[in-house]
């Protein structure tokens, strides 16, 4: 696993240190920028929407500076399940927490909708935001001014950058703006971690990051990973994870199974070769499917599974 080769000396006198919210809709490339940001594959990122469940952390340090980034949920207008305004909560909380918000719009997913459950009013004293056009290559010219005036506008958007988060284009500007509006301050988090979350939280996302790429419709949706057990053998041998995904319905066991457990088969070879090259060891994982009924709008479901209760 990737880690910044960095000490934790004494800081200089102008080293800043603080938090920066990373908002917008589903899919609309937050997980690529954070990854991106901290230099290492933190979230999820999937061609299907709302992958991102839980607040996560990630953290970006060099010698002058600390930037701990919150990947959000994508905001969601209609909240349907208990989840998703759990998820809402985490967005919510994530501005409040943060010295600055870098709003990802994408351009080709109608722009100027992009934060309309976000356009802070001339009274806003929040935290300054930047906004990144991503994909912004799509727009003419013409069109791409009129968007960026118009987020300065409308959302008070101190910069905006046009680029692209897949292909790092305006990233390091981007990350240079978001250093310099965190407030000096010392080093919060050890500078030789990317993130507060345990590894059995990252082998569980990348479980699910999996089931979004194999399986259609619901079923991703439906989907929450949990790891049962975690266990270091003798050297010679592979280290031992056994994981449970939690589906809502009966008949969702036989689709991800899959004929004679062929799928369950597949999805377990393509988990296992990215969870070694995160952990950076071989690894036995074992793979079972459980029923949860209706676990996504359940209080003490949610809770089990590390979704806080905004209330």
């Amino acid at each position: 696993m990737y880690v910044p080769t960095l000490t934790d000396d004494e800081d200089p006198e102008d080293h800043r240190s603080g938090y920066v919210a990373v908002i917008g809709k589903p899919n609309a490339g937050k997980s690529t920028l954070i990854n991106a940001l901290v230099g290492q594959k933190l979230s999820i990122v999937s061609f299907k929407p709302q992958t991102t469940r839980h607040r996560i952390m990630g953290i970006a340090s060099d010698t002058q500076y600390q930037m701990i980034v919150f990947d959000t949920p994508g905001i969601i207008a209609n909240k349907r399940t208990k989840l998703e305004e759990r998820m809402m909560a985490a967005v919510v909380g994530s501005i409040q927490d943060s010295e600055a918000i870098i709003a990802v719009v994408d351009c080709a997913d109608k722009p100027q909708e992009a934060l309309a459950m976000f356009q802070p009013g001339t009274d806003w004293t929040g935290p300054p935001m930047a906004v990144l056009l991503n994909k912004s290559d799509l727009l003419p010219p013409d069109q791409l001014e009129q968007l960026c005036q118009w987020y300065k506008d409308s959302c008070r958007a101190e910069q905006v950058f046009l680029g692209s988060a897949l292909h790092n284009v305006q990233v390091s500007e981007l990350k240079a703006w978001a250093v310099s509006k965190l407030p000096l301050g010392p080093t919060l988090y050890s500078k030789e971690i990317v993130s507060e979350q345990p590894q059995r939280f990252f082998v569980a996302e990348l479980i699910r990051e999996k089931i979004f790429f194999m399986y259609d419709h619901e079923i991703p949706y439906s989907c929450q990973v949990q790891i049962t057990e975690w266990r270091e053998r003798p050297k010679a041998q592979k280290l031992f994870i056994s994981a449970q995904i939690m589906v809502e319905r009966d008949s969702q066991v036989g689709i991800l199974i899959g004929k004679q457990g062929a799928a369950l088969k597949k999805l377990g070879e393509d988990a296992r070769k990215d969870i070694e090259e995160f952990l950076e060891q071989g690894v036995f994982l074992e793979l079972g499917v459980q029923v949860a009924p209706g676990w996504r709008d359940n209080k003490e479901s949610l809770a089990r599974f590390g979704y806080s209760d905004p209330l």
